[in-house]
């Protein structure tokens, strides 16, 4: 069997350096002069030479190769992270490989996905799940860049752009209670299951009882039977507005209620987070819309930052606390996380009105 065609190869055909063919297919040809880069690609034609970017420089931490680590891309909310943060890498002259963590696998399989992007030596990864803690993740990446986009992050260690979804939570109180509602029922699931859902609903939580609107919680697991649930309680307890923590769910209590003829908002009002499905504006349904895109561009800004720095200090910031403090207060910044947060948008709806009559008699 033949071997295959190599860069030295390819180099002799093209009457180059073997250097002038690494420019080529690890740097998109920088500093190599047009005829160059012409007689370079004729040659990997004619040879029929694939360039491996797994085993080049392509893929370390000077390439231009970046992981991303997203969880069930089915979710709109993660599919438009992924196609959002694909464009944006892109625009930086990067490429963007991606392993899927399935929404059940509870950060066993995200831990694993993040070791096989790291294994495949990118440049730097992003985090977009809503499960495996910041502590874990940590443990994993030592001289990789990591960042974690979509999601609550506090962690010191690991850098981060996320939605605002403590003002997205306080924000739909605030629209529930300026409708007049005084008693809802909130579908609540275990941190396990999402920190995203934990946040939003939390932080609504709390807003509510600084406005006076008590919120009885209800178990979400599993969804078919927690939506049926929520209406159950509605029902047998007078609550006039269920809120749910995705979109996804806030559908699939739309079913439920049109299944058993429960009239919505007619007999009781419905909430949702996310805002990216298709046709939700054709449903009316009141949601909280992320800012998907310009999470994704503040994220793909603040990795090229981290990149550069990894660069000039391969081995990174002492991690712990020993005798090597920072003493000045750039030394200081340069050696904290950032975090950011992104506010999204309000979107009205027919499923949340007023009070139904039938709880004001």
């Amino acid at each position: 069997m033949p071997r295959s065609p190599t860069m030295e190869d390819v180099a002799r055909s093209a009457g180059v350096s073997r250097s002038t063919v690494s420019r080529v297919f690890q740097n998109n040809g920088e500093r190599v002069s047009p005829d160059a880069l012409i007689e370079v690609h004729e040659a990997a034609r004619r040879l029929g030479y694939v360039h491996n970017l797994v085993a080049s420089g392509l893929a370390m931490r000077h390439g231009r190769q970046l992981g991303l680590l997203i969880r069930d891309a089915t979710n709109p909310a993660y599919g438009h992270l992924h196609a959002e943060l694909n464009r944006a890498v892109e625009a930086a002259g990067r490429t963007l490989i991606s392993v899927t963590a399935f929404r059940h696998d509870y950060g066993t399989a995200e831990v694993e996905g993040l070791n096989r992007l790291i294994g495949q030596r990118v440049a730097g990864a992003f985090v977009g799940t809503g499960v495996t803690a910041a502590e874990d993740l940590v443990e994993t990446v030592t001289a990789t860049p990591l960042m974690i986009i979509g999601r609550p992050n506090t962690h010191p260690q690991i850098d981060s752009v996320s939605y605002d979804e403590r003002t997205h939570g306080r924000r739909m109180a605030e629209e529930i209670a300026a409708r007049g509602h005084r008693r809802i029922a909130v579908l609540v699931a275990p941190l396990l299951y999402s920190r995203v859902f934990d946040l939003r609903i939390r932080s609504l939580v709390e807003r509510c009882e600084e406005l006076g609107v008590a919120t009885v919680p209800v178990e979400l697991l599993p969804v078919e039977q927690g939506v049926v649930r929520a209406l159950d309680a509605a029902r047998d307890e007078g609550l006039s507005c269920i809120v749910c923590p995705v979109d996804y769910v806030a559908l699939d209590l739309l079913r439920a209620a049109a299944v058993r003829g429960t009239r919505i908002p007619e007999k009781v009002s419905i909430v949702g987070f996310d805002g990216l499905g298709d046709g939700l504006d054709l449903l009316g349904l009141t949601t909280f819309r992320l800012p998907v895109r310009e999470v994704a561009q503040r994220a793909v800004v603040r990795m090229e930052e981290l990149l550069v720095r990894a660069q000039e200090d391969p081995e990174g910031p002492p991690v712990g606390t020993g005798d090597a403090e920072p003493r000045t207060g750039a030394e200081i910044e340069a050696r904290t996380a950032q975090h950011v947060v992104v506010a999204g948008e309000f979107m009205p709806g027919r499923t949340l009105s007023g009070v139904p009559e039938h709880l004001l008699r």
